[in-house]
């Protein structure tokens, strides 16, 4: 039986390397990339079951990838919807009004903030990927 993949994109080797640890104890297969457009590309090819998206990355940043993911899903070059969460360090649920603008433009499915908690992470993918 395939392991569940999950795409990580972030431009800080701690955060990945982190959750890489952490996804790959829950049996996760993890694929990492450095910036968006090397998300792009990995999305593409690994055909990823959820991914986890920084948001200020170097090429790309998370929202234009999430919304690149989404045009391709509704083109067909995917035959499912996949599941995609934001991380970012701008703290944007003091600003409803622009939080909205930018998860209606990217069309992902949840959005965290830096930092983080770990667990909390862990048990919103295992949420998402239930579907």
């Amino acid at each position: 039986m395939p392991s569940t993949k999950i795409l990580i994109a972030d431009d800080e080797p701690d955060v990945i390397e982190t959750l890489r640890f952490r996804l790959e104890q829950e049996g996760y297969e993890v694929v990492a990339c450095a910036n968006g457009l090397e998300a792009l590309g990995a999305a593409r090819s690994a055909r990823p079951d959820l991914i986890v998206l920084d948001v200020m990355m170097p090429g790309e940043n998370g929202y234009r990838v999430a919304k690149t993911i989404r045009e391709d899903e509704a083109a067909g070059i995917y035959d499912r919807r996949t599941p995609i969460i934001l991380l970012t360090a701008r703290n944007l649920k003091f600003d409803p009004e622009r939080e909205k603008m930018f998860m209606d433009f990217s069309q992902a499915d949840l959005v965290l903030y830096k930092p983080f908690d770990l667990e909390d992470l862990v048990t919103r993918i295992a949420s998402l990927l239930e579907g």
